[in-house]
């Protein structure tokens, strides 16, 4: 083992001795230590060795699970008397029962991000860690080293005795002891919010610690999982929707672009004039260019702003609606190719809630745990909202088209001289929940691109609100393939659901 490494880092990658999930090891990488870091941050005091056997089992790894053979052989490492081979078959044991859960199960099959992974271990581990009496201190995150974790598997028992490991064994013991608190914690874990960030993929699990904290909300949310479950009802249909790309052939009138495939008859002259080795790099690495008669199909550029009401008016099963509504239709939307941001308001306008990867990331995916989690506690003031929201389409106007769904109550009363400064950049769109008792009556409706009605006994009833929800995403996503069509090709939009109005003068009808 390198004497250039610290305690810390001697510690880490030195405990891969006890590691019994060695068959995941060369293909997780530097993964388990993300892991092993995040949990340090958090407080949790973890050997690295049971972070990676852990992580390794919700990604897949299954029995049988034991110690390799060459550190179980080797006296030098000092785990070969009787006490330790029955401390670590008990482990071995424990990891059985873990990789046997239904957490274990769905995580491995979706094939979650670390962010994920990250979360459900500091489910489980975290009341186990609060429990141990040993020194916390001792594990300390590390920097990476995909180097020194190749060297310290080819050189185990170095990296084991590099340093007093009594801590790993005392830490091990007390593991095995709240094997049934281990367990439950597992089995607590909602299988329903795991459900639904796997159909978000990366756009749900990859982001930084900070944005993790939302994460680990969501699995101790009430409010949350009532969201999830809704979005559950709904998002099934929602992603039945494929992204277009057809391609438009054009077999006269000479080609249409140049693209990175082709024949060689069809081939950039210019590209001739690289030599030889980089002609052949080009080739093998497909950037050759390419003159064509195809050209794929893209929407024009065109972004979906949703702003959902946070304010005290939308508690209960409003919230629920709207945001489940809000991550259907960004869904929806970035499934059709176009970008979607989800925003929350009360007195303020907050920022797009998406995963903040690195300060760059212009369109990032969407941050899901925050949506499912966000709380407004600044009153409500929809005039300064409406009007910081227009100065922003101001910036934007030139850049690109803009649709913007608003999710709020029937008493959203806004300035119309707001509403007409944000209709001139935008088309805007409005679902408004009904009290029990009321209608929808605000100045400013014959203004709206078109607008939904959601009564009080939709939203009671699961089945009713589930079918209110997909009816709102289809008649968006429907406006949405029409803006995809070339100019004078669109058709004639459908009638609004329920009668409401819709600027009719939208489309270029066909034919006419």
């Amino acid at each position: 083992m390198s004497t250039q490494l610290n305690p810390a880092e001697k510690r880490v990658y030195g405990s891969l001795a006890l590691c019994c999930a060695h068959a995941a090891t060369s293909t997780l990488g530097t993964r388990p230590l993300a892991w092993y870091n995040s949990l340090c941050r958090f407080g949790i005091t973890v050997p690295f060795f049971i972070v990676h056997d852990m992580g390794a089992i919700l990604l897949g790894a299954r029995p049988p699970f034991a110690v390799r053979p060459q550190v179980s052989a080797d006296p030098s490492v000092g785990i070969n008397d009787t006490d330790k081979v029955r401390l670590i078959d008990q482990y071995a044991k424990l990891l059985t029962e873990m990789a046997e859960t239904e957490v274990a199960a769905l995580a491995s099959k979706a094939a979650v991000e670390d962010a994920v992974i990250t979360t459900v271990l500091a489910r489980a581990l975290g009341p186990v860690s609060e429990r141990w009496k040993g020194q916390r201190t001792a594990f300390e995150a590390v920097t990476p080293n995909a180097e020194m974790l190749t060297i310290t598997l080819s050189m185990l028992s170095q990296g084991w005795n590099s340093v007093d490991r009594r801590i790993e064994l005392d830490y091990l013991r007390h593991l095995v002891q709240q094997r049934l608190p281990l367990l439950l914690a597992l089995e607590q874990i909602d299988l329903d919010t795991l459900e639904l960030l796997r159909m978000f993929g990366r756009d749900a699990g990859s982001m930084p610690e900070t944005e993790l904290v939302d994460l680990l909300n969501v699995f101790s949310s009430p409010d949350a999982n009532d969201v999830v479950n809704f979005s559950l009802d709904i998002l099934p249909s929602v992603l039945e929707t494929k992204r277009g790309g057809g391609q438009q052939v054009f077999s006269v009138d000479g080609y249409s672009g140049v693209v990175t495939n082709g024949s060689l008859d069809s081939l950039v002259l210019t590209e001739m004039a690289n030599d030889d080795d980089l002609f052949d790099q080009r080739f093998m690495e497909n950037e050759m260019l390419y003159y064509a008669h195809e050209a794929q199909m893209k929407p024009p550029p065109r972004m979906y702003q949703i702003l959902v009401d946070a304010s005290a008016s939308m508690r209960g099963a409003r919230a629920v609606f709207a945001r489940g509504l809000a991550i259907a239709l960004a869904k929806k939307m970035t499934l059709l190719g176009f970008d979607a941001n989800v925003r929350f308001f009360d007195s303020r306008l907050y920022e797009p809630l998406r995963v903040r990867r690195n300060a760059r990331a212009a369109n990032a995916p969407m941050h899901v745990a925050g949506i499912l989690t966000f709380k407004g506690e600044h009153g409500r003031n929809y005039a300064r909202v409406f009007s910081q929201f227009a100065s922003d389409l101001d910036r934007m106007r030139d850049r690109v088209s803009i649709t913007a769904y608003i999710i709020t109550h029937a008493e959203c009363h806004v300035p119309i001289e707001l509403v007409r400064r944000i209709r001139e950049h935008a088309e805007l769109y409005g679902v408004f929940m009904l009290p029990s008792r009321g209608a929808l009556e605000l100045d400013y409706l014959s203004m709206l691109t078109g607008h939904e009605v959601v009564t009080e006994q939709a939203l009671r009833d699961k089945n009713a609100r589930a079918t209110r929800a997909i009816s709102i995403v289809e008649a968006a996503s429907e406006g949405a393939r029409q803006s995809m069509l070339p100019p004078g090709r669109m058709s004639k939009a459908p009638p609004p659901p329920n009668g409401q109005r819709a600027d009719v003068d939208e489309y270029d009808v066909e034919g006419e």
